[in-house]
């Protein structure tokens, strides 16, 4: 046995023995929360066969994210522990635990727990299903089983119960293996991991190539782990909310413990970490490319933009990622990619910044990042010598630079656009205020301050070309239109394409028209910025006016029929948890509107009513 396995070994046992235990009359078990659901036939779960129908359906769905926590049982209560801190989350009474069922084999996760609670300050009964991971469901089952009997009818078989239970444990600690796939399926994962698993068909040095392969397994993995766990915080908060906006006082409820366990977002150094392995995936990809197929390495790399774009989507910017230099991506890596990506794809990867898309020999010696090596979540220490010695790690200014490539139909729309900074007065352009990330084939991700070509403006969704030649759909509140004044001139080079109109240099802009518009008329400029028509929204809008507002705002369909059905003054007094738990992603953007919508109100208010004390003052001396 190697001494790699033999320290496995030794750790999952230790593990097993710190999760898994019965001391005198309390045990403890280490268990994965799936769901809770409140029995409510509003929501179509009035029986308990109706709530596993569906967590059934979830299940098949991909739509089931885990927590870890440890499930302990007393001859008075249950309690829910965080599985690394130990903070109590949950403490259900006996009393309070009405029912508890095993659910065996009929989901992607073969041994649950289900228990049924409901407090006396409870109108409904709250349902929890628990994947037991390292013990079987029916010893969980029989130990709550024997607790709920001895404090009912005040006997004691639960000791008998425990000493059958300890006996089991300490069987299984001893047969304890290597297990062949991750303890906790992950969602959407199925069989794709096997079938990465198996991808290596050909290789020349067959043991360099299969390193390289199981590294870039255990980067897939951890991404794949990262992103479900972002499902689940967006999931665990929205249903937090649900019940926060229900309840009339601001205690604790039943399983909000949980929920809260499960809404924290993970911390920046965890962002930074996927995003480290999602670059090196890349680079992993580039090399194996004439070595793996079903799925191929392009197939591959489509399939990690999911994960890069829910990222984006999650940070609200591009920013975050823009910090990532290492690991550097490889000439190879650059050139792979950009031979195999969509536009859509190549959008994105162009908002990532040079840290993305300038390869490792482009960049200063003195400017380069530190030797990256990965650290994943299963133990696994792969050789240094492989990372210290990779091309993405020892490139240097001095490589032969390679012609970039790019497909046809792109290289002759760069030659249509190479007017861009010289086109005359009849074509439209329109500069970005803040950053838009596109989230399906139809739109188009935008930088603020860049300047694009306006194809289409007559909805609420413009369409824009870029430099690249990339054409899609940008709301059109996020952007203000640019016209040329003079035919033969072209645009001020500080306002082309890429170079940044500050917020500042507009504040100055701004302040130096108003200090002159009585005096000197200013000199024309080559360009007017045009702003968009507001559709008013005050407190006394009724419904019909919102809806107006928010289509004019360019937000989503789901969005304007949630919030279309509010007053004015009931849409200002939401906050942004308030809207980011009603319209998901988009509600950070909708509180934003809001915020300076109510800003421009109290202003003009604070206006008016100056402008009468000035009038009621101008009455008095003149009629002195």
């Amino acid at each position: 046995m190697s001494v790699f396995v033999s320290q496995f070994l030794s750790e999952q046992r230790k593990k097993y023995s710190n999760s898994n235990v019965i001391m005198q009359e309390t045990s403890q078990y280490h268990v994965q929360h799936l769901s809770t659901f409140i029995m409510d036939k509003s929501e179509s779960i009035a029986t308990v066969e109706d709530a596993i129908k569906k967590l059934k359906l979830l299940d098949s769905k991909d739509k089931i994210w885990t927590q870890e926590m440890l499930l302990q049982v007393t001859d008075k209560s249950i309690k829910l522990l965080d599985s690394e801190t130990k903070e109590e989350l949950e403490n259900f009474p006996l009393a309070t635990v009405h029912h508890c069922q095993t659910l065996l084999n009929q989901t992607r996760y073969p041994s649950i727990l289900l228990l049924v609670c409901q407090d006396n300050e409870q109108h409904k009964p709250d349902i929890h299903f628990f994947y037991c991971d390292e013990v079987e469901a029916e010893m969980v089952h029989a130990d709550i089983d024997s607790a709920l009997g001895d404090n009912a009818r005040g006997k004691k078989m639960r000791p008998q119960t425990l000493k059958m239970n300890q006996e089991k444990m300490k069987h299984h600690r001893e047969s304890i293996i290597p297990a062949s796939e991750p303890r906790s399926p992950g969602p959407g994962v199925k069989g794709r991991v096997a079938t990465r698993r198996n991808a290596v068909t050909q290789a020349v040095c067959f043991h360099s190539v299969f390193v390289i392969q199981q590294i870039l397994n255990c980067a897939l993995d951890d991404i794949e782990i990262f992103v479900a766990r972002l499902h689940k915080v967006a999931e665990a908060f929205a249903q937090l909310s649900q019940r926060n906006r229900s309840k009339k006082n601001k205690k604790r409820g039943p399983a909000e413990g949980m929920l809260t366990l499960r809404a924290k977002p993970p911390l920046e150094g965890e962002f930074i970490d996927c995003l480290q392995k999602l670059k090196l995936s890349f680079n992993l990809l580039a090399k194996l490319k004439k070595h793996i197929q079903n799925p191929s390495a392009a197939e591959l790399v489509h399939f990690l933009f999911g994960p890069l774009e829910l990222i984006l989507q999650s940070c609200g910017s591009p920013e975050l990622p823009r910090v990532v230099i290492s690991p550097h991506l490889s000439r190879d890596t650059v050139d792979f990619l950009k031979g195999h990506l969509t536009p859509k794809e190549m959008t994105i990867f162009e908002l990532l910044g040079d840290g993305w898309t300038r390869p490792r020999a482009d960049w200063p010696k003195d400017q380069c990042a530190p030797l990256y090596v990965p650290k994943f979540r299963n133990g696994w220490e792969p050789p240094v010598e492989l990372f210290r010695s990779s091309p993405w790690e020892t490139e240097s200014a001095g490589a032969p630079v390679q012609t970039e490539y790019r497909p046809k139909e792109v290289r002759e729309m760069s030659l249509d656009l190479l007017s861009f900074s010289t086109t005359p007065a009849s074509r439209k352009y329109a500069k970005i205020r803040y950053h838009f990330v596109a989230r399906n084939a139809n739109e188009l991700s935008v930088l603020q301050d860049e300047v694009l070509e306006v194809l289409e403006d007559d909805k609420q969704w413009w369409k824009l070309r870029n430099r690249s030649g990339q054409a899609g759909y940008v709301p059109y509140n996020i952007l203000d239109v640019v016209k040329l004044e003079d035919p033969h001139a072209s645009i001020d080079p500080s306002y082309s394409p890429g170079a940044p109109y500050s917020p500042m240099d507009k504040v100055n802009d701004e302040l130096l028209m108003l200090i002159t518009s009585n005096k000197v008329q200013q000199p024309a400029r080559n360009f007017k910025v045009v702003r968009q028509s507001a559709v008013p929204l005050t407190f006394n809008s009724n419904p019909a006016e919102v809806t107006n507002w928010l289509n004019a705002k360019g937000f989503s369909k789901p969005t304007v029929e949630r919030l279309g059905i509010l007053t004015g003054s009931q849409l200002f007094s939401l906050n942004k948890e308030n809207l980011k738990a009603v319209c998901g992603d988009e509600g950070s953007r909708v509180y934003s509107q809001i915020t300076v919508q109510k800003a421009q109100l109290e202003k003009s208010r604070g206006d008016t009513e100056l402008q009468e004390i000035l009038n009621k003052q101008q009455e008095k001396i003149a009629s002195a």
